[in-house]
């Protein structure tokens, strides 16, 4: 990500990722940005808690890889403070530690977990859509604070930008969906007209179409037709692919369309356990 270079830039980057970290604390990608960000309007103090923020992250999700860069800039930010002297010595102990930690049984990093609420990829859309005019000041406040509310709830259809605006019945939702597929060179799809082929939506898991806004409609040989609500978010078709072990092709389709096509698909599910059950 480039950094922004005038001040008022600086600030809205400074607003948004404040936001976000409002509805996700532990976001890796806000705190290194906001530390970033107040680094260069000077605020040393602030890019230092930031940067203490994203280590103690860092830290519970034992993120060794990550751990070295976060070093270099724990010393360039903050090295002559006594608590980022403490910080560093702590990352220094884990990746060099005196003796080996013993491995505890039956546990291990749950890296999905994470990813499943993730919303940080649908606040983006959001401040992309402000960005380019297509959602107002207000319209971009309701959208942020209906995903936030939403990331506390047990839903059962993904939580993005597309499912609020539907939900809202905001009437510029056709001059929304035209932006994202001009951007993103998405063909628009209306998904929900597609029969349910059991070979195709067996590609993923319920779960994950349920929270992740991707769903496999049609096979082709070795391909896959998929449906996402998001094209920008560019680790959802990663995970896609390495979920199906497939080569993907994505198609934008409308939160309402998408919704049909995963009603459809747990009805096909449904009726596939009775007629197992009855054939028992």
């Amino acid at each position: 990500m480039d950094k922004p270079k005038t001040k008022t830039e600086v600030k809205d980057a400074i607003s948004a990722f404040e936001q976000i970290l409002d509805a996700m604390p532990n976001d890796r990608l806000a705190l290194e940005t906001l530390c970033d960000a107040y680094e260069q309007v000077g605020d040393r103090k602030k890019s230092l808690e930031y940067l203490l923020r994203l280590s103690k992250v860092l830290k519970e999700e034992n993120d060794t890889l990550a751990m070295p860069n976060l070093l270099a800039k724990l010393r360039s930010v903050g090295d002559q403070e006594a608590v980022a002297s403490a910080e560093i010595a702590s990352i220094e102990d884990i990746l060099h530690p005196r003796k080996p930690e013993p491995s505890e049984p039956g546990k291990r990093h749950d890296a999905s977990k994470h990813k499943m609420v993730d919303i940080s990829a649908e606040l983006a859309l959001a401040w992309n859509l402000a960005q380019a005019g297509v959602l107002t000041q207000e319209d971009y406040s309701n959208v942020v604070h209906d995903i936030t509310e939403s990331s506390t709830k047990n839903m059962e259809v993904p939580i993005t930008v597309l499912h609020v605006l539907h939900d809202r019945s905001f009437k510029g939702l056709d001059k929304v969906l035209n932006h994202i597929a001009a951007e993103s060179g998405l063909p628009l799809i209306p998904v929900g007209s597609f029969e349910p082929q059991k070979e195709a939506y067996l590609m993923l898991p319920m779960d994950y179409m349920m929270h992740r806004g991707a769903i496999v409609f049609e096979v082709m040989g070795r391909d896959l037709l998929v449906a996402i609500l998001n094209p920008f978010d560019t680790e959802l078709r990663d995970e896609v692919r390495k979920l199906t072990g497939r080569n993907g092709h994505f198609y934008l389709t409308t939160a309402e369309s998408y919704d049909v096509y995963l009603g459809n698909v747990r009805k096909a599910i449904a009726a596939a356990e009775e007629s197992a059950k009855k054939k028992a």
